[in-house]
């Protein structure tokens, strides 16, 4: 059975200790921890006693740690910055943040770029984004708001509409540059984990462009592996020039024109009906997820 309160010291005993052997001074350990000299001289002291060890030889006003006060100095100021991690921890759990939910590709390559730019910010709060590509996952879960993906916004939910859903090809600057024939190009597929996703089967076989449909194809498994591919000029992946902004605005993908497959379904911001407050509307648009749209409806 632990206890702590008879195998070790008062904390404040071992606080003091740590700043005097980060300092080396027991002047500037007493200015930082705003006590008198004296007082931060009696707990090293009574420290000792209480060890039977000595931790800090004294030569007038210079002080050496000795083996077992280096020993300790370093485990203590391990000790004491686990427990201040723990403590901030615990504190921000208890400040105001901001939950999304939304799917992996969205998260991923939508929302995570506009999130780390809105952290980089002085006042930014904590956000948290549950990625799921189930639709029962991001609806159940307990979040503020919802990037939904779908015909329209489901019932018990208020929301806009951020994008169209339309369908492109797309790869990197560098291939397009060369000026192959896309005959040439392979088509980086993956497999469908839902009716309503458009791969290259679905994309030929809906548009019927005969540029695509005896290209070869390589099925790297995942959506998020084919546009890794297609970013690194390995072929023509598909995917919504409006979730990918992020990847084209850096040109690191860039569209072709010419190819496009309006899926008659949206990309929405929703909430549960009555739910969103002024301060969660607020915070939304500062991470940039609704600065170019009407809050009217």
């Amino acid at each position: 059975m632990k206890n702590y309160r008879s195998a070790l010291p008062p904390l404040d005993y071992l606080l003091f200790f740590e700043a005097v052997a980060r300092h080396q001074n027991f002047t500037k350990a007493a200015q930082e921890l705003n006590v008198s000299q004296a007082a931060v001289s009696k707990r090293i002291k009574v420290l000792e006693e209480w060890l039977n060890i000595p931790l800090i030889h004294r030569n007038g006003r210079a002080i050496e740690l000795s083996t077992n006060g280096r020993k300790l100095a370093s485990n203590t100021s391990e000790a004491l910055d686990y427990l201040s991690l723990s403590m901030s921890q615990l504190r921000h759990q208890t400040r105001e943040k901001l939950s999304l939910a939304s799917n992996v590709a969205i998260s991923q390559f939508w929302l995570t770029p506009r999130i780390n730019e809105y952290l980089l910010s002085t006042d930014a709060v904590p956000i948290t984004v549950t990625a799921s590509d189930k639709e029962s996952d991001i609806l159940n879960a307990e979040n503020d708001v919802v990037v939904y993906y779908g015909d329209t916004i489901p019932v018990g939910w208020d929301g806009v509409e951020l994008f169209e859903e339309t369908w492109q090809p797309l790869l990197a600057p560098s291939l397009l540059a060369q000026g192959r024939p896309i005959e040439s190009l392979k088509l980086l597929d993956f497999d469908k984990l839902a009716l309503r996703w458009i791969n290259w089967s679905d994309f030929s076989m809906l548009t019927g462009y005969p540029e695509f449909s005896e290209t070869a194809r390589v099925n790297l498994g995942s959506y998020g592996s084919s546009l890794d591919a297609a970013i690194r000029g390995k072929g023509i992946a598909l995917g919504s020039a409006d979730v990918l902004s992020y990847e084209i605005e850096a040109e690191r993908l860039v569209a072709l024109e010419g190819y496009m497959l309006p899926t008659g379904r949206s990309y929405y911001v929703i909430w549960k009906s009555g739910t969103l407050s002024q301060r969660t509307r607020d915070l939304l648009k500062d991470v940039g997820i609704t600065n170019f749209h009407d809050w009217s409806r």
